[in-house]
């Protein structure tokens, strides 16, 4: 075993080393520096030397080293670690990525550096090194766990799903240089002033801050909650520490580049620290995963997860997103997009944005799980989900909904466009600090100013769809705005006591009921002048003027029954119109539409 640990080391050093000398290759233009052979060097295996030549040549002798190191470490596995089978199929692996890594690079060279090609490459490269490092902190010596253990669940997983963002981060640097954004934003850290890039190559350049922004939020609480933890893992605070610093002196180095206009040394730098920020972070998970498993008196949270299975796991996880929320939210942005634009949009755009969007609004509900665990807790509607019960621990809750609102935006930036990546980070922001956060547990117009986000969701399709934001789509967000109260309201007069319960100030709780009932009333009628101005602007044509008004019109007559007759009957009946609603007025839009183009 002390040779297959030394042999991972070894070739975790030299995969490093040839990432950067990769890094050399790029910053330096000799990425065909051999012309377009492959193996060969322009046709011989030691060619005449110019500098271009002798870097390319120096990378692909290199990359022949991380070769050899990988087959001989995966050997060692078989021979050494065969009852061990996590390593020996990890050292496996590596050989397989290897080789992969090798026919990327030859593919590069006679595709003349296709941008996702290099991707590609870096990403094999990137993830070799991740397993050498797994393969060495697995087989390293290890100190034993103090008597009164430590419980690193919660940081296991943080650490997890920091370093997935991180790869992530990895891997928008590489389309940031691929796609030739590097020098698209001229200051930082703003680009171009105060202004918001929408489109083209400062959108990608802009958008690879925001992700460092996001996964440095992560590596900070990671960083602190490791620190927490010093008495009994100080190598596990240490390293959290470390890997903070890498990050803070990649992000200072990254700055210096955008300043001083490039110099390839910094470039080379930055993408250095980047890959030791990604491996810190995996040697990070590996070692909170260790004690995670060490002997420790583990809590009934804990105990609780580990008994239950996959199914349950996965459907307490799907829970946390809302998806009966989800949906609806998902209907108003496709029937935007259809209805955006003359024809269909593109089917991959649709599925694009649809995935973006689920991902966006799960990661809001996840986090609106965390921040609301003790209202929760007190409602008999909400005490059953997975929070509450203690079927899963905050930490985990919350970084589930950091993971899918960063991998949200990153879906919506590179599979549909800046624009709608950024309304659909706004919309999520907006759900989580202004209305879970503030309004909810301080106004009874909580859900009337808090409806704005899930209004945000037509502004969102169509800015997928058109690439801009028109009157239309702002007409349809005040459809939705104003949709909002009724709906909730309606509800909110038939679980009145768990919002008294939980200290919620929900309208029928801090006024009356009667008063609820009112204002379901005239929010309904105001929907009559707003659905009906679609029409008026030329969006939408005369069949969905007629349906509209014809919804609309059941819509109040269902508040009026609720008004007079004050029952928890005509609430429920209410409610249930309002979902039928709106995604009928929706489908109406798409009829007209759909006619509109036929005809």
């Amino acid at each position: 075993m002390k040779l297959f640990r030394a042999l991972a080391v070894a070739t975790a050093a030299a995969t490093f080393l040839l990432i950067v000398i990769g890094a050399v290759v790029r910053v330096s233009g000799s990425g065909l520096g051999c012309g377009n052979d492959w193996p060969l060097c322009h046709g011989s295996f030691v060619p005449l030397f110019d500098l271009p030549t002798f870097i390319e040549w120096n990378h692909r002798l290199f990359a022949s080293l991380v070769g050899l190191l990988s087959v001989a470490t995966a050997v060692a596995g078989w021979i050494s670690a065969r009852r061990k089978p996590a390593l020996v199929w990890l050292s496996t692996g590596a050989v397989v990525l290897v080789i992969l890594q090798a026919l990327l690079g030859a593919t590069v060279v006679k595709t003349d550096l296709a941008s996702e090609l290099v991707m590609a490459h870096l990403a094999a490269a990137s993830l070799t090194l991740a397993i050498m490092l797994v393969l060495a902190a697995l087989t390293s010596p290890r100190t034993p766990a103090l008597a009164c253990g430590a419980d690193l669940r919660g940081l296991y997983n943080l650490c997890l799903w920091t370093t997935a963002a991180a790869f992530l981060l990895l891997m928008s640097g590489a389309l940031v240089t691929g796609s030739g954004a590097s020098g698209a934003c001229p200051d930082w850290p703003l680009c171009f002033g105060l202004g918001l890039p929408a489109s083209g190559l400062p959108a990608i350049h802009f958008a690879h801050r925001v992700v460092v922004l996001a996964v440095g939020a992560l590596i900070g609480y990671a960083a602190v909650l490791a620190a927490r933890r010093s008495v009994q893992n100080p190598g596990i605070a240490r390293l959290g520490r470390g890997v903070l610093v890498l990050l803070v002196a990649q992000v200072a180095v990254g700055a210096l580049q955008v300043w001083l206009r490039f110099p390839p040394g910094l470039v080379a730098l930055h993408i250095s620290l980047a890959e030791a920020v990604w491996g810190g972070l995996v040697i990070m998970t590996v070692l909170s995963y260790q004690e995670s498993r060490s002997p420790h008196v583990a809590s009934p949270t804990a105990m609780g997860e580990e008994r239950r299975g996959l199914r349950q796991a996965v459907a307490d996880y799907v829970a946390l997103t809302k998806p009966e929320i989800i949906s609806l939210l998902l209907v108003t942005t496709v029937c935007t997009m259809l209805i955006a634009t003359r024809g269909l949009p593109s089917p991959w755009l649709v599925l694009w944005t649809t995935l973006g969007g689920a991902l966006a609004a799960g990661g809001a509900n996840a986090l609106n799980c965390y921040i609301d665990q003790d209202i929760d807790q007190e409602m008999m509607r909400t005490r059953r989900r997975p929070l509450p019960s203690g079927r899963i621990e905050p930490l985990r809750v919350l970084v589930f909904g950091l993971s899918l609102g960063v991998l949200s935006f990153m879906v919506m930036l590179l599979g549909v466009n800046m624009l709608a990546a950024v309304l659909s980070l706004a919309g999520l922001l907006f759900y989580v600090f202004v209305y879970t956060m503030w309004l909810k547990r301080s106004t009874p117009q909580n859900i009337v100013i808090g409806g704005a986000a899930g209004a945000v969701p037509p502004l969102v399709g169509w800015a997928a769809a058109t690439g801009r934001v028109d009157l239309a789509a702002w007409w349809l967000f005040a459809i939705i705005f104003f949709w909002t109260p009724p709906h909730f309201w309606a509800l909110a007069l038939l679980i009145k006591k768990d919002y008294e319960r939980a200290g919620v100030p929900m309208l029928p709780v801090v006024r009356s009921e009667d008063h609820t009932r009112r204002q379901i009333l005239l929010y309904s009628i105001l929907l009559l002048p707003l659905t009906a101005m679609l029409f008026a602007i030329g969006a939408l044509g005369l069949v969905y003027l007629v349906m509209a008004l014809a919804l609309t019109g059941v819509f109040i007559w269902y508040t009026v029954r609720l008004l007079r007759e004050a029952t928890p009957r005509w609430a429920r009946r209410t409610y249930l119109y309002s979902l039928l609603y709106l995604a009928l007025l929706f489908g109406a839009m798409v009829l007209d539409h759909t006619l509109g183009v036929l005809l």
